[in-house]
């Protein structure tokens, strides 16, 4: 049933995206989730515009964490999924 919610309502690569920001950097997010780097940071980018999440620049790259709305989201996410 997981996998046919997931499959029903979001695309799913773009889900786990939002579910690994806490790995922090989109290259982490990247090799974890098995997607393009481009395809990881157009994301993360809509998420930011979304005010789902924040980055921060550390040296040549971009941290991302979630946002109290965000947060929010993933918990609620994560009931839904992990049913």
């Amino acid at each position: 049933m997981k996998e046919d919610i997931i499959n029903l309502f979001f695309n799913k690569k773009t889900l786990q995206i939002f579910l690994s920001i806490e790995e922090g950097y989109a290259a982490k997010i990247r090799n974890k989730v098995g997607c393009m780097y481009s395809y990881v940071t157009m994301r993360l980018e809509q998420f930011e515009k979304a005010g789902l999440a924040t980055s921060r620049r550390e040296g040549r790259t971009n941290r991302y964490t979630l946002t109290e709305k965000g947060k929010k989201l993933k918990s609620e996410l994560e009931k839904l999924v992990s049913k």
